[in-house]
C-alpha cells in the first residue's frame, strides 16, 4: 500500500519529471552524467519531502533542490575531471520531433552556445526557456527579481552574439 509521502512523491516526478531532466542536461553535458544527476535530484527530493512546509510553491521548492544539487554536482564533476583528464565531456542534445532539419540545427546550436555559459548562467538559461517566471528564478537562486532580469537579458544578449554573430566581428 502507498503511503502518502509514495503518492506525493510520484505527483512530483510525473509533474516534474522533464523540467528536471532538462536541468540535469544543461548541468551535466553528457547524457549518462546528467542521468546520474537526475537521479540525485530525485533522491534528494525524496528525502526532504517531508520537510517542505508550503512556505512556497511545491514547484519553487522542487527547483531550488534542483539548483542546490546541480550546482554542487557540476562543481564535483569538474574537480573530478580536472584531476582525471582536463577534458570536459561533449553535450549531447534531445533533438526536437517532427521538425524540419533548420529548426533542429538551431535548437542543437542553442543548447551547444548554453553549454558553452558559465553554470550560473546556464541555470538561468534553462529556467528561462523552461518558461518559469522571474519571480520564481529569483527565489529559487535567491537574488532579487530585478537582477533576475538583468541577468536573464544580458544571457540573452550574449547567446544572440553566439548564434548571429556579426559579419565584421563586432
Amino acid at each position: 500500500m502507498k503511503t502518502k509521502r509514495d503518492v506525493e512523491f510520484e505527483r512530483i516526478f510525473l509533474t516534474y519529471k522533464d523540467q528536471i531532466y532538462r536541468l540535469s542536461i544543461s548541468f551535466a553535458q553528457d547524457k549518462e552524467l546528467a542521468n546520474d544527476l537526475f537521479q540525485e535530484i530525485l533522491i534528494r527530493i525524496w528525502s526532504n519531502l517531508e520537510q517542505f512546509k508550503g512556505d512556497s510553491e511545491m514547484g519553487t521548492w522542487i527547483y531550488r533542490i534542483a539548483y542546490n544539487t546541480a550546482v554542487t554536482f557540476s562543481s564535483k564533476e569538474k574537480k573530478r575531471l580536472d584531476q582525471n583528464t582536463g577534458i570536459e565531456p561533449s553535450m549531447e542534445f534531445r533533438e526536437p520531433e517532427n521538425h524540419s532539419f533548420e529548426i533542429e540545427e538551431r535548437f542543437r546550436l542553442l543548447y551547444q552556445a548554453i553549454g558553452e555559459l558559465s553554470d550560473s548562467d546556464r541555470i538561468f538559461a534553462t529556467l528561462f526557456l523552461e518558461g518559469t517566471s522571474y519571480k520564481t528564478v529569483s527565489e529559487i537562486t535567491g537574488i532579487s527579481e530585478n537582477y533576475v532580469a538583468v541577468k536573464i537579458n544580458r544571457i540573452k544578449s550574449l547567446l544572440t552574439k553566439k548564434l548571429n554573430p556579426s559579419p565584421h566581428g563586432k
